[in-house]
């Protein structure tokens, strides 16, 4: 139970602000592991659909599932089993620190006087490995296990963003940006200010119905076959998190923080982004959660591979 305790003592720590993809981003990654669960491996579907109806949080799930019936009324519990951490925030149920794993990134060009002591770094890694741990435990309540299972569809979508990997550090930001949270852009489709954090939550998609994340997953499944992703693999073991992790780290460096960003740390003084920029943030987020929406359908099968009738691997 002691790391447990140590996590759940970790949400009154100071935080990042930032969410990860936006609730229909976090959709279309569930409605990806759907269709290929139950193309694959309905059995998994079916044990989680079972699970997630003892979710102590039923009134979510009813507002999500609505009046659906039959295949619909499951592929809407693995939608809302995705977002359901966001929805939750301010609740007993939140867990703030839980959504980033931020490491920093200093800019060469400027960097502080001195490096900040401490940037919040989250606990992203830890709490997936927690939430694994009970999610594959037939020994666990039904209840807990839903509720481990919500978070490991959010903490593996949450961790392909790449801003959920970083805090930019530099003299305009000598404590860390919280992951682009303190920049501002100009949003191109309502030419409002947004943070650039918010920018790449909503890169992918900004629908929440559930026709339209079901839309959106077999778009990206048509154009991004899992054959284009090399590094996609069988899920072996919880540190292979902070593997993608280190991913989104690297594209947060090479792209997101990259030579075409405009940004302002005033929101009245959000520029437009070039298009280079803007069309090269639209391919990577798709390719982010994509990936993510197919990985987490092997987390999700090596999680329930010992439930009554499965193959063992």
């Amino acid at each position: 139970m002691k790391p447990l305790v140590a996590l759940l003592l970790a949400v009154v720590l100071p935080c990042s602000t930032a969410f990860a993809w936006s609730r229909p981003g976090h959709m279309v990654s569930a409605a990806i592991a759907y269709e290929e669960l139950s193309a694959r491996e309905r059995r998994i579907v079916d044990k989680i659909v079972a699970l997630a109806e003892k979710h102590p949080d039923r009134g979510a799930f009813e507002v999500a599932i609505g009046r659906a019936k039959g295949e619909e009324r499951s592929r809407r519990i693995f939608l809302e089993l995705a977002r359901w951490p966001d929805d939750t925030r301010g609740s007993i149920h939140d867990h703030p620190t839980w959504h980033y794993w931020s490491r920093p990134l200093v800019d060469s060009a400027s960097p502080p006087p001195k490096l900040p002591d401490d940037v919040p770094q989250g606990s992203a890694a830890e709490a997936f490995a927690l939430n694994l741990s009970v999610a594959s435990d037939p020994r666990a309540s039904a209840g807990e296990r839903a509720v481990a299972l919500s978070w490991i569809f959010h903490l593996v979508g949450d961790m392909h963003q790449p801003l959920h990997s970083v805090s930019w550090v530099s003299k305009r930001f000598p404590e860390g940006d919280r992951g682009g949270s303190l920049q501002f852009v100009l949003d191109p489709v309502d030419k409002e200010p947004v943070s650039l954090h918010w920018f790449w939550d909503d890169s992918v998609s900004r629908d929440g119905e559930p026709e339209f994340a079901t839309r959106r997953a077999a778009e990206l499944m048509r154009r991004l076959p899992r054959t284009q992703f090399k590094e996609l693999q069988p899920f072996r073991e919880t540190a292979e998190f902070s593997a993608w992790a280190q991913e989104s780290h690297q594209l947060a460096s090479t792209m997101a923080y990259g030579p075409d960003l405009r940004a302002s740390d005033a929101a009245s003084k959000a520029p437009e982004l070039p298009k280079r920029y803007l069309d090269r943030s639209v391919q990577v987020a798709e390719q982010r959660l994509t990936l993510a929406g197919y990985r987490l359908t092997e987390v999700l099968r090596w999680a329930l591979r010992a439930e009554p009738g499965s193959r063992e691997r």
